[in-house]
């Protein structure tokens, strides 16, 4: 390339299989362009802690037990500067928006990236270079999650766990514009404000931090002893966690539950998809049979197996612009916390887990 072959890059470090990774910032080199390579000088990123498993990463990434850097951001938005020979679809000063494939070993927090032309979709005039990257991701994410492992149809119950997160109240979104009835957890004030704010009239809200209400009794309340026909987690305790301290009809400690495997199913109907983001869940005997009773099926949602396959490029990009289309008629409404600076980023990353309610994107 004839411009600059480095980037400034911020990436999370698990060490040797670690499960909390230090946050470093280096100077990292560019990948070669090649001939269907596109150069983004990257406008805003989304920033996102990984939750894909270190020994799951080791795997993609084939790496053994070698040290895994792994980049803070994968959802960008930015500026095409350069592109391959080959690049057809996209030219330079094209507005673009995508999400870096795990196996490229770039991270979106950085100056610019080096992505392939089918990574990438043009960005609606309309939409902010904020907006685009703070929704992409988690809009393939909930996608994913309802149509093609939920299998949603027009009257269907569905079930979003943590709805204020930015993945969850995306997923309220879709599936309500796709003619669902949603219900949708809530476990702080702060949570359950947002939802009331944004999406009254959107999504039914199951305080869990309330004494008096479970998961399953409001979800049978609702369908009529039916059952919801999804439901789409964003994590599920693997045992029975401990019991919670109750404050004026409050659990102290709501937060930090999960639902169990228990709980998810008894709530199913009959032919009902859960849908988990838990890459290593394991069903015991007994709830492998209340799976079995209801003719119930069991989804992982692991996003970005469509950018780690070849097989699936014309489909995945075709999703990519549904998305922006979306985003830029209101249908999707990007949930974003709050903005920061490339600086700023670095101690934000390290307490990105604490951010319950939309999402934090990084602007340069």
């Amino acid at each position: 390339m004839s411009r600059r072959r480095t980037a400034k890059s911020i990436f999370v470090d698990f060490g040797k299989g670690c499960n909390s990774g230090q946050v470093l910032s280096r100077e990292v080199e560019f990948p070669e362009l090649g001939r269907n390579g596109v150069l983004i000088q990257v406008k805003a990123c989304g920033l996102s802690v990984s939750r894909v498993e270190p020994t799951t990463l080791c795997h993609i990434l084939s790496k053994g037990n070698k040290n895994l850097n792994v980049g803070a951001g994968h959802d960008v938005a930015g500026i095409v500067v350069e592109t391959g020979e080959d690049v057809t679809t996209l030219s330079k000063g094209d507005h673009v928006v995508g999400i870096i494939p795990l196996d490229y070993g770039q991270s979106g927090c950085a100056d610019y990236v080096v992505l392939q032309e089918f990574d990438v979709v043009i960005k609606p005039s309309g939409v902010s270079f904020v907006d685009a990257a703070g929704c992409i991701g988690d809009s393939v994410k909930a996608y994913t999650a309802l149509h093609y492992l939920g299998r949603l149809s027009s009257g269907d119950t569905v079930i979003v766990l943590d709805g204020a997160s930015s993945f969850g109240s995306i997923c309220i979104q879709l599936a309500h514009h796709w003619g669902a009835k949603v219900l949708t957890t809530s476990s702080s004030d702060d949570e359950k404000r947002y939802l009331q704010i944004m999406e009254a009239e959107l999504a039914h809200i199951i305080e869990l931090n309330q004494k008096n209400l479970s998961l399953k009794s409001v979800a049978m309340l609702e369908t009529g002893n039916l059952g919801v026909d999804i439901i789409v987690d964003q994590g599920v305790a693997q045992y029975p966690q401990s019991s919670s301290i109750y404050d004026d009809n409050r659990l102290e400690n709501s937060r930090n539950l999960l639902p169990s495997k228990h709980d998810i199913i008894s709530c199913l109907a009959v032919g009902g998809r859960w849908v988990t983001s838990k890459a290593n869940l394991q069903l015991d005997p007994p709830n492998s049979r209340l799976m079995y009773l209801r003719c119930a099926s069991l989804g992982f949602l692991f996003e970005h197996a469509w950018m780690l396959s070849s097989a699936q490029q014309g489909r995945y990009q075709h999703i990519l612009m549904d998305i922006m289309e979306k985003v830029a008629t209101k249908t999707i409404r990007p949930n974003i916390h709050h903005t920061v600076s490339f600086d700023g980023a670095l101690e934000v990353i390290k307490a990105l887990e604490e951010v319950a309610v939309g999402k934090v994107v990084m602007t340069v």
